[in-house]
C-alpha cells in the first residue's frame, strides 16, 4: 500500500466523520473496517494535520487570560467575566454572581457539603441567580454569622435560600459579638448550637467565599459584623490587606491575628486552605490587593473575577 493510498483512506474517513457526521461504528461498517481502525485513523488525521480544528473565541470570552492566571497562581480554574470600565460596583457583582451561579450548577454534585460565606454582595447575587437544582447536596453550612438578632437575618436568609435550591438542610451560625473577649468566644464554642456547626467546617467539600478589604462593605456594615476604627487601624498597622470570613491576612496571605487573638467565629484560614475546593467570588479594581494576598496565601482553588482585575493580577509580583 502506497502512502497516497493510506492518505486517501484517512481523508475519506475524516470526511465521513466530520462533514457527513457519521458515527465511527457506521463508518466502519460502510468501509468494512474495524471500529478501532476508524478511531486510530481519526486520531492520525488530527495529529498529521489532515484535519484542523479552529476554535473561534468570542470577544467576551478570555480563555488565554484565564489559562495564564491558572498557571501563575496554580489554580484549578479561573472564570473571567466581561464588564465595561464604566460599570459600577453593583453591575460587576451581578456579572460575577451570574458566572458563579452557572459554575455552581454545572459542577455541584449530590451529597457535597457546601460552605457559604454569607456576608458578600457578590455571593448574594450568585444565590439569587442560581435556579433550583435537581441534585441534593449534603447541606449548606454558614461560614460566618452576624451580630445580634437583626444582624444574622440576612446571612440566615441567604443560607436558607441556597440550601432550598440545593434541596438540603441549612446549618446556621448564631449571632456573635466583636467586642467580646476570647473567653466569651470560647464559651460560645462550648455550646452545642455553635459546636455542631463549627465541627462541620473541616468536612466542607466546596466553600463559596467572598474576598473582603480592610474597609468593610456596606452589607457588612449593615450586619454589624465589622471592626471599629481603632481595631481597623491596628489591623492596618500590621499590614492587613483583606479578609476571608473576617479573618484578616497580609499581602502574602499570612494571618494577622493568631487563633488565640481572633474573636471571630467563622471558618478559620487554616481550614479554608485545607478545603478541597474553595471558590472565591471577587471583582473591582479596588480589591486587587486583597485578592492577590488570598492567592499568595493559597486559599483559593477557583477564582471568578472580572477582566480588569485579571489583567492587573497578571502584572503583580
Amino acid at each position: 500500500m502506497s502512502i497516497r493510498d493510506e492518505l486517501r483512506l484517512l481523508v475519506k474517513i475524516a470526511n465521513l466523520y466530520y462533514i457527513d457526521k457519521m458515527k465511527q461504528s457506521d463508518i466502519a461498517r460502510k468501509l468494512n473496517l474495524s471500529q478501532s481502525f476508524v478511531s486510530r485513523a481519526l486520531a492520525r488525521s488530527l495529529s498529521e494535520g489532515i484535519v484542523k480544528i479552529n476554535i473561534v473565541q468570542p470577544a467576551e470570552v478570555f480563555l488565554n487570560l484565564e489559562n495564564r492566571l491558572q498557571e501563575k497562581f496554580s489554580l484549578d480554574q479561573v472564570v473571567i467575566v466581561d464588564i465595561d470600565e464604566t460599570n459600577d460596583s453593583a453591575t460587576i457583582k451581578k456579572a460575577i454572581g451570574s458566572a458563579a451561579a452557572y459554575y455552581l450548577q454545572t459542577t455541584i454534585r449530590d451529597n457535597e457539603l457546601i460552605g457559604l460565606s454569607a456576608w458578600s454582595d457578590t455571593i448574594k447575587a450568585m444565590t439569587e441567580q442560581l435556579p433550583k437544582q435537581a441534585i441534593k447536596a449534603k447541606g449548606v453550612v454558614q461560614l460566618l454569622g452576624g451580630v445580634g438578632i437583626n444582624g444574622s437575618v440576612q446571612a440566615n436568609f441567604m443560607t436558607h435560600e441556597l440550601a432550598d435550591k440545593l434541596n438540603c438542610q441549612p446549618f446556621l451560625l448564631p449571632a456573635q459579638s466583636l467586642t467580646g473577649t476570647m473567653n466569651y468566644k470560647n464559651e460560645l464554642f462550648s455550646s452545642n448550637e455553635i459546636a455542631s456547626v463549627v465541627s462541620q467546617f473541616k468536612d466542607i467539600d466546596v466553600a463559596l467565599i467572598g474576598i473582603g478589604m480592610l474597609e468593610p462593605s456596606l452589607l457588612l456594615k449593615n450586619s454589624g459584623l465589622y471592626y471599629k476604627e481603632e481595631m481597623l487601624g491596628f489591623l492596618a498597622s500590621k499590614g492587613a490587606v483583606g479578609d476571608i470570613c473576617l479573618h484578616y491576612y497580609d499581602q502574602n496571605g499570612v494571618p494577622i491575628l493568631s487563633e488565640n487573638e481572633d474573636p471571630i467565629i467563622g471558618m478559620p484560614l487554616n481550614l479554608v486552605k485545607e478545603c478541597p475546593r474553595v471558590v472565591a467570588l471577587a471583582g473591582g479594581k479596588e480589591k486587587v490587593g486583597a485578592i492577590l494576598g488570598a492567592l499568595k496565601g493559597g486559599y483559593i482553588d477557583v477564582l471568578i473575577t472580572d477582566k480588569f482585575v485579571a489583567a492587573k493580577l497578571l502584572n503583580e509580583d
